[in-house]
């Protein structure tokens, strides 16, 4: 059983990486930097790090990211699995688990922009190979979007916080911006792809999920879980 914690469950800071540290030791050096940054005790926190991309940095110095959650919300899952009588194998982050699906999404290593929608809100991913570079919440909830009333509003409201997404990728970050945006959602009534094209400055193409092993119909908030799980545990050709 892989878990997946959702945007809403955790943060994540980049910080400054300490001289001399291992990097199986990082997560507690830096956990004490916390005690500013989040409303209870770095005691009371879950810490890990993963890679902050050393081109990305621009004069920052050599940066980390340092994922947070509470130690009682996760304690809260684990028991949920322990009682269903599930084995937990691994615990991932929402932008960990899009960038596992990124990574296979271009195998010429260029930038890849992939944009999950949720029923409440959404989240962009940008990487290039298996590093992620840049990701961002998106306030954007797909019950604004099937409403007829609210939804060219919000389509512009959402396509111009992607492009605002790229054009960091490419100014502040110093990359070349990706040949296109990969769109993951399972409402497959709403055109969002081509209402999105309209507005941003790459084009935006729906994920096919069934060429990835994945049902037609999948409870969205299976999602993210597929992503870390495609990973881990890769679908084998002619399987069952």
């Amino acid at each position: 059983m892989h878990l997946v914690l959702p945007m809403d469950d955790y943060q994540v800071f980049q910080l400054e990486r300490p001289e001399g540290i291992a990097s199986q030791e990082l997560a507690d050096a830096l956990r004490w930097k916390l005690k500013d940054m989040i409303d209870y005790s770095p005691a009371d926190a879950v810490c890990d790090v993963f890679e902050f991309p050393v081109d990305a940095s621009r004069g920052r110095g050599e940066l980390v990211n340092l994922a947070v959650a509470r130690k009682s919300l996760v304690a809260g899952y684990l028991e949920l699995l322990d009682a269903a009588g599930l084995v937990l194998h691994s615990v991932n982050v929402a932008e960990l688990a899009l960038r596992n699906l990124a990574a296979g999404l271009d195998a010429a290593n260029r930038s890849v922009a992939l944009v999950h929608l949720s029923e409440s809100y959404g989240q962009m991913v940008v990487c290039r190979g298996d590093t992620l570079y840049l990701s961002r919440r998106l306030d954007v909830a797909l019950a604004d979007l099937r409403d007829a009333s609210r939804q060219e509003v919000t389509v512009q409201s959402l396509a111009l916080e992607v492009q605002r997404s790229l054009d960091y990728f490419e100014s502040q970050l110093g990359q070349l911006p990706p040949r296109q945006i990969h769109l993951l959602s399972q409402d497959r009534v709403l055109p969002l792809a081509p209402m999105l094209s309209a507005y941003v400055a790459v084009a935006v193409e729906p994920l096919d999920l069934q060429q990835y092993g994945l049902p037609r119909e999948v409870d969205p908030r299976c999602l993210l879980a597929w992503c870390e799980w495609r990973v881990v545990s890769p679908v084998v050709e002619g399987a069952d």
